[in-house]
């Protein structure tokens, strides 16, 4: 994030408030953990629209437990429990709107739970999710193995992966008939953001239910990248940016994956990062 953000005060600072923000509610201190693991589920909502729920962090690193119940005890004003679970302790506490998970991730809950996994392990999430990751550690519905093996390198900053249910894509129309078939086929992604000499890379695949539905998929992405130039030229710094993302794009299908590959330059990203 410092990376990103150089030559950018401002965003820093806000960044900073953020962070220190959740630790004034929760006890917890984003910059003392060395690894953060992000959890959600793809929900269908009866209006059609797709959101993520079921939403948890795993973080290791150092922190201390009597504070962050202290922390969020306060915080909640009188609007905590705790209960057991799988012989783990989850205290859960009030915060009704939206907060920023960790400082970082926006999400919008009414409870925030947080359980002790090990001496330095945190889980912090949705009540639900919480619990879960408590079953996981223990070896009970942990996330599919083939999820956590995402290809990384030693300049690896983020892996992402996840499965896409086919109710998710259902019904999506874009205008465009083969696209929307080619959006319904993906069944999953995994991908990673590193770093590179001058910035940063992001590598994206994206699995397709067959190989054929793979290859109309990359059709369908090269064609759009062909026309994003175009669509982008009048949008301003912000499209200015897209479109050099868009330009540097390198498209390849193998088997039931469609991968890509993106550039950013470290002023571009810390420019797009201004504007959001």
């Amino acid at each position: 994030m410092p990376r990103a953000l150089a030559g950018d005060a401002p965003r820093a600072a806000q960044v900073n408030a953020d962070v220190e923000q959740f630790k004034a509610r929760t006890g917890i201190d984003a910059r003392a953990f060395e690894t953060l693991a992000v959890g959600a589920r793809f929900a269908r909502l009866d209006s059609g629209a797709t959101k993520l729920d079921h939403v948890v962090a795993v973080a290791r690193g150092t922190f201390d437990p009597a504070a962050v119940v202290a922390a969020g005890r306060a915080a909640a004003g009188g609007n905590y429990s705790a209960a057991q679970h799988a012989g783990t302790t989850v205290h859960v506490f009030g915060v009704n709107n939206q907060l920023k998970l960790f400082g970082l991730l926006r999400m919008r809950v009414s409870e925030l739970a947080v359980a002790v996994l090990d001496a330095d392990t945190l889980a912090v999430g949705e009540p639900a999710a919480v619990r879960a990751a408590i079953d996981a550690q223990a070896g009970r519905g942990r996330v599919d193995a083939a999820l956590l093996n995402t290809p990384r390198g030693a300049d690896t900053l983020v892996a992402f992966a996840g499965n896409v249910p086919p109710s998710v894509l259902t019904g999506i129309d874009v205008g465009l008939p083969e696209v929307n078939r080619s959006i319904a086929s993906i069944r999953g992604f995994h991908g990673t953001l590193g770093m590179t000499a001058g910035g940063f890379a992001l590598t994206t695949a994206l699995r397709a239910a067959t190989a054929p539905d793979a290859q109309r998929l990359g059709q369908t992405v090269e064609a759009l990248r062909a026309v994003a130039p175009g669509l982008l030229s009048t949008a301003g710094e912000r499209g200015r940016m897209a479109r050099a993302a868009v330009e540097s794009m390198k498209v390849t299908t193998q088997g039931a994956e469609v991968q890509m590959r993106v550039e950013l330059n470290q002023g571009d990203l810390a420019s797009l990062l201004r504007t959001l």
